[in-house]
């Protein structure tokens, strides 16, 4: 008997080979986003050339502390931002006032279009996360010791705090027509204090105890665990290893919820007001 899948994830399957074909079609735009990847890669790695002293790095609180080179710590974070970030920017593309009513009246559920929609977006950084690697390593010799159980764990958990935190992005300008403040501020502090390009425990030569900022931003979370896994081998039977891991697993666990029912309280106002389809 031929196996199918169930109609949903068809539907699913069959957004993403749309947006591929059309990413496809427009070859100028394909060769441009390629060759932007690689030279975003490239650049930060000249950035990181010119300090190779190494990075005392503590994962969070009470995370394991490690030391690495800092080409190693700034190419990690750049390769974490280009493989989970874009679930943010699928999301709030896919998902938002102006394609809403079309979304409602074609039949379609508003999970299976979301999933679907941004299944193209982040296949596509998952495909450029290769040669981006690549340049890292063997162009700009940065260094990991990767664990792979703890970095699959640190992507899927990453993977749900990012569509968490776009879901509450896009529930909130289905009701304001425009960016919200809330995430706006969460993803602004984060470019500070998240640790992306170097270790949080520097912003503490600005103002003492600066950095505990930082523990209470999602993006900080992402970035120690995956960096943990990928900088330091980090093993999950590590009980120092395993604890930032809660922490992220934990607010994963807030936000999930709360990404649900503020996306729903929105359709719903947004329903009430018959304000939908305006932006």
């Amino acid at each position: 008997m031929k196996f199918e899948l169930p109609i949903e994830p068809r539907k699913s399957l069959a957004l993403i080979h749309r947006d591929m074909t059309k990413w496809a079609t427009y070859k100028t735009q394909a060769f441009t986003s390629i060759i932007g990847g690689l030279m975003g890669i490239a650049s930060w790695g000249f950035i990181g050339t010119f300090n190779q002293s190494p990075v005392a790095q503590t994962a969070g609180i009470f995370g394991p502390a490690y030391t690495t080179s800092y080409v190693s710590f700034l190419v990690s974070g750049i390769l974490v931002a280009q493989l989970v970030m874009p679930l943010n920017q699928g999301v709030q593309q896919r998902v938002n006032p102006w394609t809403l009513e079309t979304i409602l009246m074609s039949g379609i559920k508003t999970p299976t279009f979301v999933l679907g929609g941004v299944g193209w977006t982040y296949l596509l950084s998952v495909i450029m996360f290769i040669p981006q690697l690549f340049i890292g390593i063997y162009v700009f010799h940065a260094a990991f010791s990767v664990n792979i159980i703890s970095l699959i764990v640190a992507i899927a958990i990453s993977s749900v705090v990012i569509f968490c935190l776009s879901m509450i992005s896009a529930g909130l300008r289905i009701v304001t027509k425009t960016n919200d403040p809330v995430t706006w501020a969460i993803n602004i502090s984060a470019q500070l204090f998240a640790g992306m390009t170097f270790p949080i425990s520097h912003l503490n030569s600005v103002a003492s105890h600066l950095s505990y900022i930082s523990y209470f931003i999602p993006q900080t979370w992402i970035y120690d665990i995956m960096r943990i896994s990928v900088l330091d081998n980090g093993s999950l039977t590590n009980p120092t290893v395993l604890v930032p891991f809660l922490i992220a697993i934990a607010m994963a666990c807030v936000l999930f919820p709360i990404s649900v029912r503020i996306f729903r309280w929105s359709m719903h106002r947004a329903k009430r007001d018959g304000t939908l389809g305006m932006f």
